[in-house]
């Protein structure tokens, strides 16, 4: 996994528009390269999110807009990468040959409240936030 996962995830430019890019969806491909990692550990990870309501809200929600769109696939929204993300890193504290999914899972949802969109929200402030007390990118 990326250690920079998160820089790469909040420092992403302000859009031609003026958006905040942390709105917008990406696709799997492009959180897969985010966070680096292969396609199977996206699977791992993503079994252990689907027991935090607002992710699976958000899973749903985008599945529904690639349907309606007919996109080839359902994009992801930046708070699903960052789930996934702070997953990894419980992933990561875990030692090997144990049963990580299932630990995880015991992890995440015994803490839920630190996976909510609020939460993503407030890191998102404190990681674009530079010494000056400004805030970017919100």
């Amino acid at each position: 996994m990326n250690q920079a996962w998160r820089e790469q995830l909040f420092s992403r430019k302000t859009t031609n528009s003026g958006l905040n890019p942390l709105v917008l969806p990406m696709t799997n491909a492009k959180m897969l390269r985010v966070l680096d990692i292969c396609y199977r550990t996206w699977e791992r990870w993503t079994e252990v999110a689907e027991t935090i309501p607002q992710y699976k809200l958000s899973r749903i929600q985008m599945q529904k807009i690639a349907q309606e769109k007919r996109l080839r696939a359902p994009l992801i929204r930046p708070y699903q990468v960052w789930v996934l993300g702070r997953i990894g890193e419980v992933f990561g504290d875990l030692d090997q040959g144990t049963n990580k999914v299932e630990i995880a899972k015991s992890i995440v949802e015994a803490n839920k409240s630190e996976y909510t969109i609020k939460e993503f929200e407030a890191e998102q402030i404190r990681f674009t936030q530079p010494s000056t007390g400004e805030l970017q990118n919100v």
